[in-house]
């Protein structure tokens, strides 16, 4: 996130302040007693030891909690805009193996069905990938000129860019 709202597009800079935001309302839950109301509806298993294993890339707790969290937090999932890329099939044929799930006679595929078989055939390749995408999406947005009303691109022009832009990265990486 540091990394994303280095690019000074105000968008990238909301993002940031969004997950930071998220992410201290979610740690000053997971770190209250189990049976404190102020945790809400957050499963039992979601403790301080969860937290430090999803976001902070280790399973070893500090023995005094910080007050801040931040600092300490190397990771987070960006599923929203995953799920768009995972919507072009070149670039989802590319990156996720997916398992057909059958629900009331339909055939679903479902990508990611545990945390041991998460779907993603190569998880730094597509971190690097998703991460360039990002950076080089709002510097570029950062150097357009602002469309004038009523010109925005046609929906099929945008998708043939999309696929475009995602058969780049699969080469170059």
């Amino acid at each position: 996130m540091d990394e994303l709202s280095k690019t000074k597009h105000m968008v990238a800079g909301n993002i940031r302040r969004k997950s930071k935001n998220s992410l201290d309302q979610l740690y000053n839950k997971v770190i209250l007693p189990l049976d404190d109301p102020r945790r809400e509806k957050l499963p039992a298993r979601c403790d301080a030891k969860w937290f430090y294993k999803t976001f902070c890339g280790t399973e070893d707790m500090p023995e005094t909690l910080p007050q801040e969290i931040w600092s300490h937090v190397e990771k987070l999932n960006m599923y929203d805009p995953l799920a768009v890329l995972i919507c072009v099939p070149e670039y989802r044929n590319t990156h996720f193996e997916g398992k057909v799930k059958g629900v009331n006679g339909v055939s679903h595929v479902v990508i990611g069905t545990s945390e041991q078989e998460t779907g993603v055939v190569d998880p730094v390749k597509v971190y690097k990938e998703y991460s360039l995408l990002f950076i080089e999406a709002l510097q570029a947005a950062l150097h357009q000129p602002e469309m004038p009303e009523g010109s925005a691109k046609h929906p099929d022009l945008l998708i043939n860019e999309t696929a475009q832009l995602t058969s780049n990265f699969s080469r170059a990486a």
